[in-house]
């Protein structure tokens, strides 16, 4: 199979030659964003992003087992509700099953258009239920699988514009997966979560634009204050794990330049002393010591850097609900 020629060995990106990159592109695994550039404010930069290791695994083995082909949109990763997934289109389903050698067809899609109505094969306008009968060789009776619009319907896109076709991809699909499931087994459609708004895949399914570019704003923040203020102002409908990278590297380079300053604020009230003439202590005379100042906003002395910034990951995760990607 082609996807064989391009399918990784290795999860790890700079394994990959151009073939397999592309290939992992088109199937959602990486992707090039905007971030704000810390040492150049106002100035995006574009950054390549990557799923998590064990998506990309999970997409590799995935791939092998149904020997699916990413690169014609019959298998890809997204993320449903901030969480990564597997998902293939209705025909990979259809491919799957016929590559078993034991697929045996299927009737057609029967509707109701109220729950005593009868069962038909027109689709309704607004259906109550669709039922599916599949057939395997080596079984002498169909799987018969039912779904209810209650249960199963949506409100969005094409589960408004087309419904009986939206509720019979529904049941075909889960159909398929209870009578292949070791092909097909935690593998689903993008129907299975377009009901409840939860796809967000990247390109044509990208979640609607924000109501404001707060990277931009993280961006065009000069201090602590100020960013803070860009944060509270964020909806939570639009919290991400996006914003939080971009917050924590806004707020990380407003530290260190606060820490400069206050460096270079020591080093000129040390050298106007000097200038004044003041004369320096005797070593054998006890001087009073006037009270510490407190620490200033920036990264504590005691921690690194990287602990820093994870403190201030979680107090932006407790403080703003931004939930972390699975």
């Amino acid at each position: 199979m082609t996807n064989e020629l391009v399918l990784p060995t290795s999860i790890q990106p700079q394994t990959w030659n151009a073939d397999t990159a592309a290939m992992m592109e088109f199937a959602g695994l990486t992707w090039l964003e905007q971030r704000p550039d810390p040492e150049n404010p106002g100035q995006p930069k574009s950054v390549r992003m990557y799923a998590p290791s064990g998506i990309m695994a999970a997409f590799i083995a995935a791939c092998r087992r149904t020997g699916l082909d990413p690169t014609a949109k019959q298998i890809y990763a997204a993320q449903m509700a901030g969480k990564w997934t597997v998902l293939i289109g209705i025909d990979g389903m259809r491919l799957v099953a016929q590559r078993t050698g034991e697929y045996d067809g299927q009737d057609p899609i029967e509707w109701q258009a109220t729950e005593d109505g009868p069962w038909t094969t027109v689709p309704p306008k607004q259906p109550f239920s669709a039922r599916i009968r599949i057939y395997r060789k080596g079984i002498s009776r169909p799987l018969e699988q039912t779904v209810t619009w209650a249960e199963f319907g949506g409100t969005k896109g094409n589960w408004d514009k087309r419904p009986s076709h939206m509720l019979g991809i529904r049941v075909e699909s889960h159909g398929f997966r209870r009578l292949y499931p070791m092909e097909l087994s935690g593998l689903y459609t993008p129907e299975d979560f377009e009901a409840d708004g939860e796809l967000i895949a990247q390109g044509d399914n990208a979640p609607a634009a924000p109501s404001e570019d707060w990277t931009a704003l993280f961006a065009a923040a000069s201090t602590r204050e100020e960013l803070e203020a860009v944060r509270l102002r964020i909806p939570e409908a639009e919290k991400n794990d996006k914003l939080r990278t971009a917050f924590l590297a806004r707020a990380g380079y407003l530290s260190r330049e606060e820490a400069r300053t206050e460096d270079a604020d020591v080093v000129t009230d040390d050298s106007q002393t000097t200038d004044e003439g003041a004369q320096a202590p005797r070593p054998d005379v006890e001087t009073p010591q006037a009270p510490s100042a407190p620490a200033p906003s920036s990264v504590p002395e005691a921690l690194t850097q990287e602990e820093w910034e994870a403190a201030e990951a979680a107090r932006f995760d407790a403080e703003q609900g931004v939930s972390d990607r699975g």
